[in-house]
């Protein structure tokens, strides 16, 4: 027997470069819940009908809208000002962990390990005076690895700021750490089954999440038991340090050389196609879709 969630509203959409992703994964939500006998309606949101969700008057929002205006605290406050709960971090904790300079400081003040970083402009030979070549160079509020390179040579360096200049005002360098990339599912103050990224390029990137056939997610991860055990905990550290809440993605890189893990981004609403992460680490710990939707639907009580 579900709980009684009264009417629930799936948000998804949005105006961010994430927008396709948001309405795939928003689709897969509403449906989940209407399987499960929940009364829910969906609403593919942009800047000019923000007043439909007053309208509608639901009793809690389902967020699924990735990157800004969804993942910045921009959604999250304007629900705060109709006092409709939500899933997911609250406004304050949305906004530092859309920003990674926000984030990689909370991290570094907090002595979790994270990349040397810093905020660049186009000057190359400031950016080469700070950092050595391979090195990342990512805008400071984008998700789904949009824009982020790692440059070998100055070419390389020139086109990465080319692209980001026209995607943002504030762009980052940042350390470049060799090793294999992993991510760590939140639900609930609980990290879940550790996933391996082996993607046919250099990372992690655009392409391979949405259209590489030969992109591998390796789950259970293979990782030892106690690095495994360990990689949770620092997962869970980030999470807590950050002051998110309910559910989200943590990604991190454990170097080659060391096996040093370096903590790389927080996801406050991480992908929910049904084959997206999040559900992929859930359904190792036997946690279905509708399960797992309705867990995360269960955080707006908090």
């Amino acid at each position: 027997m579900n709980r009684d969630y009264g009417k629930v509203l799936v948000i998804m959409g949005g105006w961010s470069n994430e927008r396709e992703i948001s309405l795939i994964s928003g689709m897969s939500v509403y449906n989940s819940l209407i399987s499960s006998g929940v009364d829910a309606s969906v609403l593919d949101i942009n800047k000019k009908n923000l007043e439909e969700i007053k309208k509608i008057s639901p009793e809690r929002v389902f967020i699924v809208l990735h990157g800004k205006g969804g993942e910045d605290g921009e959604i999250q406050s304007y629900l705060d000002k109709l006092s409709i709960p939500y899933t997911g971090s609250d406004s304050k904790s949305s906004a530092i962990c859309m920003n990674k300079r926000l984030t990689k400081d909370i991290l570094l003040e907090n002595s979790i390990p994270t990349p040397f970083f810093s905020r660049i402009n186009n000057n190359i030979k400031e950016i080469e005076a700070s950092f050595p070549y391979p090195f990342v160079i990512k805008p400071s509020s984008e998700g789904s690895s949009i824009g982020v390179h790692i440059v070998e040579d100055i070419e390389d360096c020139k086109k990465a700021l080319l692209e980001n200049t026209q995607i943002s005002n504030d762009f980052i360098g940042e350390q470049y750490i060799k090793g294999k990339e992993y991510t760590v599912g939140v639900l609930n103050n609980d990290a879940l089954p550790i996933i391996k990224l082996e993607p046919p390029g250099k990372f992690y990137d655009y392409n391979a999440k949405y259209n590489s056939e030969k992109m591998k997610y390796i789950c259970p991860s293979g990782l030892p038991t106690e690095t495994e055990e360990d990689l949770k905990k620092l997962s869970l550290k980030t999470f807590k340090t950050l002051k998110c809440k309910g559910w989200g993605r943590v990604d991190l890189i454990l170097d080659e050389k060391e096996q040093k893990p370096w903590i790389i981004e927080i996801n406050t609403v991480p992908g929910m196609t049904e084959h997206s992460l999040l559900p992929m680490a859930a359904k190792e710990k036997c946690i279905d879709f509708d399960s797992l939707v309705l867990k995360i639907l269960d955080t707006s009580y908090e």
